[in-house]
């Protein structure tokens, strides 16, 4: 059997299609992927972005709290402290909520001081002892899922 330039033999008729065809099927699934990546490392950033808003409120609510606890140490001695500041939903007795404008932020954030107790660094009769108080803070930030809820340990000048 002679073959002749420009005719196929019969083996191999049709083979360039299923070679194409398969290629086309990889390079469709290395896009796809690539774009599943994509699309979850976009919802990363801004899970991301979200828990920062709310730090960055939680930390503001902190701030204040601490503000207002060296200011009026007093009237915050009969506060009880949050027995689980893990679970506090940011509302209850002696909370305070903060209206800060944010139009960014899910709710307002909101603080609690507490009462921790008494710490006396001397033991000389007489010398100054400090109040320790527990600062709580919590913000929600741009979704309700992002919550993020801070506590410092403050001890504002003897009484």
């Amino acid at each position: 059997m002679k073959i002749q330039k420009g005719s196929l033999a019969v083996g191999q008729q049709g083979s360039a299609l299923i070679v194409s065809l398969i290629m086309l099927l990889l390079i469709s699934l290395i896009g796809i992927s690539s774009m599943q990546g994509t699309v979850l490392q976009e919802r990363m950033a801004s899970n991301l972005q979200d828990r920062n808003i709310a730090f960055q409120a939680s930390e503001r609510a902190l701030k204040v709290g601490e503000n207002w606890l060296a200011a009026n140490a007093l009237d915050a001695l009969t506060n009880v402290r949050i027995a689980d500041p893990f679970n506090w939903n940011g509302g209850g007795a002696n909370s305070v909520g903060l209206n800060t404008g944010d139009g960014q932020l899910n709710a307002e954030p909101a603080y609690h001081t507490g009462w921790v107790a008494d710490y006396c660094p001397s033991p000389v009769a007489g010398d100054p002892c400090y109040s320790r108080f527990a600062v709580t803070s919590r913000a929600v930030g741009g979704t309700d899922t992002a919550v993020v809820i801070l506590q410092s340990m403050f001890m504002p000048e003897p009484l």
